[in-house]
């Protein structure tokens, strides 16, 4: 998890996930060159209408979440010509670039092509899909989530820039920080947490949990705003009156897994 500086306007001083924006960048030619050849399928990601994306957005999703892991934590995914995982000395070399890169998202393919270094799309489990209610703020954010497994000699380093803090937490001791408030989270990273660890007890070990959950269904999750007692109320798709509300849906028929649905349908909004 990474502290986003308290400065910034969106969640400043909450602990998230390591992310960030989808850029143009990401979707060129030099990025797509990263992509290892025998595994460049990338994700089938659906828009909220149950669409699927052109094979340019979803491998370029994938790349922004490798590059902005890099970018905010100094951990990089990234695989050599003989399989092995980027060495301390590649990584080295390249986190002298990482204030250029995180300030321009186009030098990331080049670095890593420098060091012959390559993304597998494999790597990633796709997770989840958040998007922001439509009947919120006019700032609106539709972000996907993947698992990875990190590099285990890759130090983690928060960037001092959009992030202060960096921290290695089980998701349970996560979910108990929270609940004692040393911790301040977001209501979809709460939800996320809670299907990891889950997840994990299911599975028992990690690498069993990323073998199992390569394929798994994802459902689009965008809550609505709603009003209670004076209160703003989080709606989740999954509550009996979703639809009812005011605001544009989910489009029906999606797949939720059943802890998240045996979680809270109405929280609180976050202030």
């Amino acid at each position: 998890m990474t502290r986003r500086h308290a400065s910034l306007t969106f969640m400043g001083g909450m602990w998230v996930f390591p992310g960030g924006a989808l850029s143009e960048a990401d979707q060129s030619d030099a990025s797509r060159a990263l992509l290892t050849d025998d595994n460049v399928s990338p994700h089938r990601l659906l828009d909220l209408t149950g669409t699927p994306l052109p094979q340019s957005v979803c491998q370029g999703l994938a790349i922004a979440a490798f590059r902005e892991t890099f970018e905010e934590t100094g951990v990089l995914i990234a695989r050599r010509a003989d399989g092995a995982a980027c060495n301390i000395e590649q990584l080295a070399r390249i986190q002298t670039q990482r204030a250029a890169i995180a300030a321009k998202a186009e030098l990331f393919a080049g670095a890593l092509l420098d060091e012959g270094l390559r993304l597998d799309i494999g790597e990633l489990v796709y997770w989840a899909h958040w998007i922001t209610p439509s009947n919120g703020p006019p700032r609106r954010f539709d972000t996907r989530f993947f698992l990875a497994v990190a590099p285990t000699l890759h130090e983690v380093i928060a960037d001092a820039y959009e992030t202060t803090e960096c921290t290695w937490m089980t998701p349970a001791a996560l979910l108990a920080a929270a609940a004692r408030s040393d911790m301040t989270i977001a209501q979809p990273t709460r939800y996320t947490l809670e299907d990891l660890r889950a997840s994990i007890a299911r599975h028992g070990t990690l690498a069993a949990l990323v073998r199992n959950e390569a394929n798994r269904r994802v459902g689009a999750i965008m809550p609505k705003l709603a009003k209670q007692d004076g209160r703003t109320i989080i709606v989740m798709p999954w509550d009996e009156s979703y639809r009812d509300l005011p605001g544009e849906s989910v489009a029906e028929g999606q797949y939720y897994e059943p802890v998240l649905m045996a979680l809270q349908s109405r929280v609180e909004r976050d202030h």
